[in-house]
Order: structure tokens, then sequence, then C-alpha cells
């Protein structure tokens, strides 16, 4: 079969163009999909990111709830001679540390001796008496959450699943 030189350069030349037509959509599919795929995982670091963001500003409410907490049974709890409307204040605010707190904390048994501490204190001198170990507990919790909200934060930020 002797076919004329310029049929054989156009198919050639149609096949090699079929050929890099195909092939430079292949690549221009990949480079969209591979596009998708980056666009994808910048939006799903940015959602955990931001459910991070929010369940810090919740731990952090939390965190100023309990100081507050604490912070009224201590001031109550060294308070010579209560009067019944203190009274009632010191053991809301001393229910309230009890049931914001975690009973499964480490620190927690050692809080609730301080705070019934208080409450067994009869002269100002006993009270006074327990004011300093109450404290001290209570910063080791609030540093200890004040840790695991930067922690968390930082896994956030860096992308990390911890």
């Amino acid at each position: 079969m002797n076919i004329p030189d310029p049929v054989v350069y156009a198919l050639i030349v149609g096949a090699v163009s079929t050929v890099g037509a195909t092939f430079g959509g292949w690549l221009s599919s990949r480079a969209t999909l591979k596009a998708t795929q980056k666009a994808l995982a910048g939006i799903k670091r940015q959602i955990k990111f931001q459910h991070a963001s929010k369940i810090a500003e919740f731990r952090q409410a939390w965190i100023n709830d309990l100081r507050e907490s604490m912070s009224t049974l201590q001031s109550i709890g060294v308070t010579p001679d209560l009067q019944h409307r203190q009274r009632t204040d010191f053991y809301k605010a001393g229910t309230k540390i009890e049931l914001l707190m975690n009973r499964s904390d480490i620190r927690y048994d050692r809080l609730q001796e301080c705070m019934y501490a208080f409450l067994a204190a009869e002269t100002a001198e006993e009270k006074y008496l327990c004011n300093a170990p109450f404290v001290l507990v209570c910063q080791d919790v609030l540093k200890a959450e004040w840790e695991v909200l930067k922690s968390d934060l930082a896994k956030a930020i860096m992308g990390t699943d911890d």
C-alpha cells in the first residue's frame, strides 16, 4: 500500500495532537485536583482551629467562673462572725466550686479538704490558718487548667490532633 507523504504527515500530526491534548487535559485535571485537595485541607485546618478557639473561649470562661467562686469562698471563709447572708454565699460558692471541678482531678480531694477546713474553723485564727493552703491549691488548679487551655490552642494552631 502506497500512502502519499502528506497523508502520513497529516495522520501523524493528528495523532500527536490528540495525544498532546489528552495528556494536557489529564495534567490540567490533575493540577486542579491537587489544588482542590490543598484548599480542602486548608478549610479543614481552619474549621479545627475555629473549633479549638471556641472551646478555649468556653474553657477560659469556666476558669474565670471557677476563680471567682474560689475568691468568694476564700474572702467569706476568713470573715469572722459570719452573718446568715454570708453563710449562704459561702455555701453557694463552695457548692459551685465542687460542681465546676472534675472529681477525678488529682487536686479535687485537697481542694475539698481546704474548703471544709474553712467550714470547720470556729475562730478567726483558725480561719486565717485555712487561707494559705486553700489559696495554694486554688492556684495549682487554675494554673493546670490554664496550661491545658494553652496546650489545646497550640495544638490547634499547629494542626495536630492529640
